[in-house]
């Protein structure tokens, strides 16, 4: 399955990025106005304080005007999401893409999007902060084991959005049909997921590259200077990367339910 799913997956995304790119760009400007926020307000007023064990672990102490910030943000991009993931299924469909109507569309179905987007985003956005969590100068085994944890509950959730968006289901009945279709095709789902996250950090990487080739060039520059090319680099990867992934989840639950209709099948 997996790399049966990453060559549609691939075929799908080269035909519809440049008409993702004004939605997947502007996903990206999304991300950045929390980081401009902090710049000119420091480190952020706390609103209140909430500590719980899951917060602890993940050192989250309480909301602050930056998270608020973010939380704004991350609204913004459930809607985009949304629109890219309208787009692609669109084009996979052979159908053509209507501006008007995937806006419309995503505003119409912007609050259930937020809980969809949370059920299929929580556990891989957990996971990946675990990742980052991970200092391998001071190694803690602790973050590598709730990283693998979470993968499974990635894998089972992951293809909520495209249930959501394609298949036009509610939130609740987006989250059960990933659950279904997902139980039986767990490791295949999991290779697909380390598959896409190997494919994204080689992408990362070359981004570092790239920078790193630049800055010789940019002689005496200032830090200023840098941290533009730098996140003009990340803007351009992350427009680049959330398409790609969209296009993944789309295929990869397109090929569960033709296996678990496959199997209902056999069954009868």
């Amino acid at each position: 399955m997996t790399s049966e799913v990453l060559d549609a997956a691939f075929r799908l995304f080269r035909a519809g990025l440049v008409r993702c790119l004004p939605y997947s760009g502007l996903a990206a400007l999304m991300l950045e106005i929390p980081k401009l926020y902090s710049s000119f307000q420091g480190t952020g007023q706390m609103l209140f304080e909430m500590v719980t064990p899951l917060g602890r672990l993940f050192r989250i102490t309480g909301l602050t005007d930056i998270n608020l910030v973010q939380l704004i943000a991350a609204l913004f991009d459930v809607a985009l999401l949304g629109m890219i993931s309208l787009r692609l299924t669109s084009i996979a469909r052979g159908l053509r893409p209507r501006f008007r109507s995937e806006v419309a569309m995503a505003l119409r179905r912007w609050v259930p999007a937020c809980v969809a987007s949370f059920a299929g985003l929580v556990f891989p956005a957990l996971m990946l902060r675990s990742i980052w969590l991970f200092n391998p100068l001071f190694p803690e085994p602790l973050w590598p084991a709730v990283a693998a944890l979470l993968l499974f509950p990635s894998a089972l959730l992951a293809v909520t959005l495209p249930a959501f968006w394609s298949d036009g289901l509610r939130s609740l009945a987006a989250i059960v049909q990933a659950v279904r279709i997902s139980c039986w095709s767990l490791w295949r789902m999991i290779g697909a997921i380390l598959a896409t996250l190997c494919i994204l950090a080689v992408f990362y990487l070359l981004v570092v590259i790239l920078i790193g080739i630049l800055s010789p060039l940019l002689g005496r520059a200032d830090l200023f200077l840098f941290a533009a090319v730098g996140e003009m680099f990340y803007l351009v990867a992350v427009a680049i990367g959330v398409p790609f992934v969209v296009a993944v989840l789309i295929v990869a639950h397109a090929d569960l339910k033709l296996r678990h209709q496959q199997r209902r099948g056999a069954r009868q």
